[in-house]
């Protein structure tokens, strides 16, 4: 999985980008089938607001995205609360993925169990 972290119109420094790095590479071990995944920080120049750094992270998955923004003081708060956000997201399309089958197989596997009604031919009332 390719891990692309940049800023909008701050600087990332090296050590937010290997602690976002590896942070978020965790969600790879909840689901294996990703291709690519965007962090964007921001910062917000408004002095009222407290959480001023923004995260953003897209996760492209096979024919799926899955985005989770969060904000927070710091880049390291930013980042863990973004990744708490795409975890949950990501553990409810593996449930999606992986129960749907089953659910065919077993209702399939109810269809086969039913006895099939038989009708006689050439009875005449």
């Amino acid at each position: 999985m390719r891990i692309t972290v940049k800023g909008k119109n701050l600087d990332v420094h090296p050590k937010v980008r290997d602690h976002a790095t590896a942070k978020l590479s965790r969600v790879s071990r909840l689901f294996d089938r990703f291709i690519e995944m965007d962090v964007v920080f921001s910062e917000e120049t408004n002095p009222r607001i407290n959480d001023r750094i923004h995260c953003e992270v897209t996760l492209h998955t096979k024919g799926k995205y899955l985005r989770a923004a969060a904000a927070g003081p710091d880049h390291l708060t930013a980042i863990d609360r973004a990744e708490a956000k795409l975890t949950r997201q990501v553990r409810k399309l593996k449930t999606k993925l992986v129960s749907k089958p089953r659910r065919e197989a077993a209702h399939a596997a109810e269809r086969a169990r039913e006895p099939a009604e038989v009708t006689e031919l050439g009875a005449t009332t």
